[in-house]
């Protein structure tokens, strides 16, 4: 039985929370148990250990955070709304109004009618995010409820283990790292890795402990090293410990990198805790001064926090035979708020007032508020949702010097709804470094953005593939169905006839079934909300076509042109990058309408033939349309290698939205870029120019 299986008991808890709790708070704690214990008897998990023991682990999770007590009761009786024949009443006279409220936030919706298992699972989260707006804490303990599931997920099915753990990774596990729960968000992390891909898991567990005792040696005398330099420029009472990699991180880092299992663990990585923020520059100085820095790889997320409130100072060394050395140095409030997150406001409400954490949670819940108000269904707040937990930012600054975090690739139009929804609504252009430009464009880290509005400028439909944070898209959506519904039922319905008639269809003689059928599909209440998707561009007229008249896998629309694809439900697929001028295919969903792949694409080949929707597409860009593709350039191990790839497309005119530089050996290193072109032809011309330089060995479509 491994630590995490360990059968937690009463005992165990209450020994924890003496340690921090006064005893009369310890008491009311096993009064829940009593409680809880009582009413879940009989009960038992699939693995046939009686049920208390699971909202005991779940407590346990929660007393390693020093949670308050009224969270450790509610994690202890957070199920009994839901699966015993105790009410909320009952809890409410027994523990009080807000324990009582904290479990009502966590229990699942039960009583009501679902479409289907995604409906459910939206309608569950939607009811979860507006229960953490009144009371964080619901939230963690559903965070803690999820951890201890996952531990013990092997006496499920496989499928289960699987949808289980898809859905963890994609929506628990960016909640923990957005609320800066870092040691939930890393052993949530791994345990989905562990069970979606089993055999790469051991694999690179087993190859972490080789090279551990190889790496001993190194990192003991790096360490050393960096503990004399420290002591001799006088820090005090600092701390230096080495990190450890993650199989999940190095997996990830593998797969977006492109690198090999050596490549990764070629980096050295370690953390420094100090006693203030003076302290944190005053190391990094002496770090500097002891190995040289890698150029463009100094972070400062102490004067500019993470959106989860973290903040640390983050270097990248070339340390002793050309090892690559990463540096964390951080004060000692800064490390606990990094452990701990939002759950360190709970700690530090007994000790100081230092609540930046959860004020920044706060800001986060605000939006999320907006964007419920704003969203029609369920499922699309929680696509919305989904979005704004994107870990990647980019920095801006008001003309007032206030700064704006923004998830990556955000455009000015993003900005102007964060600022206010109002200035979204109109906002008609933007200048950045004093810079006009529109309000497309893609922001920067350090940019001044100011946006100029036009009290004539209204949202368009085309704004939805300018808009990338939850808050734009939601207020846009939100915008052109309140103002302009009536006009949007008009043109969907415009648009659906018109295909009809072009494909000789007759909509009336349309049996009801397959209307209901393909109203069903696509989560509308009626045409007219059909009509509505249809006019914003939500849903691709050929899906609506096929499901209106497709008879298994014989679907009457097999080819579709495509001249356009802003305003539309288009979009190309991050696996392959598609541009105009590739073989292409048009997967349809009904979530994301048409999701272009090329033909060849290997994700496509592997659901081609499983009863999935698609199309041949012949794809001929409007005029001056720009795509994004991925190169992969290997050039001489050099100085000023990048310089020189920079200045040709700068001269090409080329936009590099992306760039990531690996080495490949001591002679060669790999430039991934990703980069704006207009089709095929464009793309080979740009090969073509870069070939040219000396240095370049080699220029591949990723």
């Amino acid at each position: 039985m491994s630590k995490n299986d360990k059968r937690i008991l009463i005992s165990d808890l209450c020994d924890v929370l003496e340690g921090y709790m006064p005893q009369s708070q310890v008491e009311s704690v096993y009064q829940a148990y009593i409680v809880a214990a009582t009413a879940h008897d009989g009960q038992f998990r699939k693995s046939g250990e009686a049920y208390v023991f699971h909202p005991l682990s779940v407590a346990m999770i929660l007393a390693e955070f020093k949670l308050d007590y009224q969270c450790i009761v509610a994690a202890i009786l957070h199920d009994c709304i839901e699966d015993t024949i105790v009410t909320y009443d009952q809890i409410r006279y027994d523990f009080g109004d807000e324990i009582a409220h904290i479990v009502e936030g966590v229990s699942k919706l039960t009583g009501l009618e679902f479409r289907d298992t995604a409906d459910k699972q939206a309608q569950n989260f939607r009811k979860l995010f507006l229960a953490m707006s009144d009371d964080m804490r619901v939230i963690l303990i559903k965070l803690a409820d999820r951890l201890h599931n996952m531990r013990t997920l092997g006496s499920m099915r496989r499928d289960k283990q699987l949808r289980i753990a898809k859905e963890t990774a994609e929506i628990h596990a960016p909640i923990a790292r957005r609320l800066g729960l870092n040691s939930i968000r890393v052993e949530l992390d791994n345990l989905c890795f562990s069970i979606v891909h089993p055999f790469r898991h051991k694999v690179l567990v087993s190859q972490i402990k080789k090279q551990c005792g190889n790496r001993t040696k190194v990192i003991k005398h790096i360490q050393s090293a960096l503990e004399s330099r420290l002591s001799q420029e006088g820090v005090m009472g600092f701390e230096i410990n080495g990190r450890r990699k993650q199989p999940c991180s190095i997996y990830k880092k593998m797969k977006v990198k492109q690198l090999k299992f050596s490549q990764v663990l070629d980096m050295y990585a370690f953390r420094v805790v100090v006693s203030g923020v003076a302290e944190c520059y005053q190391t990094l100085g002496v770090i500097h001064n002891l190995y040289k820095p890698l150029p463009g790889k100094f972070k400062d997320y102490v004067a500019l926090p993470k959106a989860n409130g973290y903040q640390s100072l983050h270097t990248i060394l070339f340390g002793p035979n050309n090892i690559m050395i990463e540096v964390q140095i951080r004060s000692t409030d800064m490390h606990f708020v990094s452990e701990y997150g939002i759950a360190a406001h709970w700690h530090y409400k007994n000790v100081n007032n230092n609540d930046s954490n959860a004020s920044l949670a706060g800001n986060w819940i605000g939006s999320l508020l907006d964007i419920q108000q704003q969203s029609g269904t369920s499922i699309e707040f929680l696509e919305h949702a989904k979005a704004d937990l994107s870990p990647s930012e980019v920095f801006v600054f008001t003309p007032n010097g206030d700064i704006i975090q923004l998830p990556y690739k955000a455009t000015a139009l993003d900005f102007a709804y964060m600022v206010h929804t109002n200035i979204g609504e109109h906002a008609f252009k933007s200048r950045i470094d004093q810079i006009l430009s529109p309000v497309s464009t893609k922001l920067r880290s350090g940019q001044t953005v100011e946006i100029i509005t036009k009290q004539d400028t209204q949202p368009q439909p085309s704004w939805l593939q300018i808009a990338t944070t939850a808050k734009a898209r939601s207020s846009i959506k939100s915008y052109l169905k309140s103002k302009s519904s009536s006009s949007l039922i008009q043109l969907g319905s415009y648009l659906l006839d018109n295909a009809c008639e072009y494909l000789q269809i007759d909509v009336e003689k349309v049996v009801e079934t397959k209307w209901q059928e393909c109203l069903s599909d696509l989560g509308c209440q009626s045409k007219e909300e059909l009509f509505i998707k249809i006019g914003l561009g939500e849903v691709l007229m050929s899906v609506v076509l096929n499901k209106l008249q497709c008879d298994g896998n014989h679907c009457l629309v097999k080819n579709i042109k495509i001249s356009d694809t802003q305003g539309r439900a288009i979009s190309c697929a991050h696996c392959c990058y598609p541009i105009p001028g590739d073989n292409v295919i048009g997967l349809l969903t009904s979530s994301k309408g048409m999701v272009l792949h090329k033909a060849d694409c290997a994700n496509f080949m592997r659901v081609k033939n499983k009863n999935v929707q698609w199309l041949g597409v012949d794809w001929q860009a409007k005029e001056g349309e720009e795509f994004e593709v991925k190169v992969l350039i290997d050039v001489d191990n050099q100085r000023g290698a990048l310089a020189s790839i920079a200045n040709i497309m700068a001269k090409l005119g080329i936009n590099i939205e992306h760039i990531e530089v690996s080495e490949k050996d001591s002679y060669l290193k790999s430039l991934n870029l990703v980069i704006s072109v207009t089709n095929t032809e464009q793309l080979a011309d740009i090969s073509e120019h870069l070939m040219q330089l000396d240095l370049v060995q080699s220029v591949k479509r990723f």
